[in-house]
């Protein structure tokens, strides 16, 4: 039976979402949560729709995992809902939380058959820091232009070879990535960018923020982000902002 969760965390203290050797991650995190659920009689495989890295939050990550003993299917095919409850409990001294738990067809994979991702990424745009907002926003003293950084991100619109916007460790074979929506405004103190693609290349939104950041701050016009596209160099971008602001918020399949 193949279990599809919905999930919300603070990624301030794990090293990502992917497992490592020797840092805490939130998929090993619920994957323990999970088989302490099941008295640990079966081995758990979480499969992400996002590799969000260290630092990063999410608010609508999905994930995927099966259960193949028939008692475990018996017991839980009709109560699937409280499932969500039952790894919380487990959850109770984390920052992450089961938002929702359901059954879905076997050729259902979190990754493979997602067909579009959404992120948001927070400035907090006061002259003074925020203790409140520490490790939830980018903290940005200087007064941000977010028409002009409206008007820059419609650039990225459509498809686009985007080498100058990933990072040089980016393993992806093909730069090219098509942006389906993106759009910046303002909402009080806060800048929020809001961005969707069906996936996205490494540090690819971090690297827009901060390059959309420093057109914000007028150190150049919109039309730079055209020279970018065609300079297709990670070096000529602007820096990569802090991984705090970013949150995975959803995924449509």
């Amino acid at each position: 039976m193949r279990i599809k969760l919905t999930i919300e965390y603070d990624g301030t203290g794990f090293y990502g979402w992917q497992k490592q050797n020797d840092f805490a991650s939130v998929q090993e995190v619920i994957e323990q949560a999970i088989s302490k659920v099941f008295d640990n009689s079966e081995s758990i495989e979480l499969y992400g729709a996002g590799r969000t890295d260290t630092g990063v939050h999410a608010t609508g990550q999905v994930a995927h995992f099966e259960i193949f003993s028939e008692k475990l299917i018996s017991a839980w095919q009709n109560n699937i809902a409280k499932l969500a409850n039952a790894i919380n409990f487990y959850l109770f001294n984390q920052a992450i939380v089961i938002i929702k738990s359901e059954i879905v067809p076997d050729d259902f994979h979190a990754r493979f058959s997602a067909k579009m991702r959404h992120y948001k990424y927070l400035i907090y745009n006061r002259r003074v820091r925020s203790v409140i907002h520490t490790n939830r926003a980018w903290h940005v003293p200087k007064y941000l232009d977010v028409n002009v950084m409206h008007e820059a991100s419609q650039y990225l619109l459509g498809t686009h070879n985007l080498n100058s916007f990933r990072s040089l460790h980016c393993n992806a074979q093909n730069p090219v990535r098509t942006i389906s929506n993106i759009k910046v405004y303002r909402d009080g103190d806060f800048v929020i960018m809001e961005i969707s693609a069906r996936s996205f290349l490494h540090n690819q939104v971090r690297i827009t923020i901060g390059t959309l950041k420093q057109i914000g701050e007028h150190k150049y016009p919109s039309e730079h982000i055209k020279e970018l596209l065609e300079k297709q160099d990670r070096r000529v971008a602007g820096v990569t902002a802090p991984p705090y602001g970013l949150y995975l918020t959803g995924v449509d399949y």
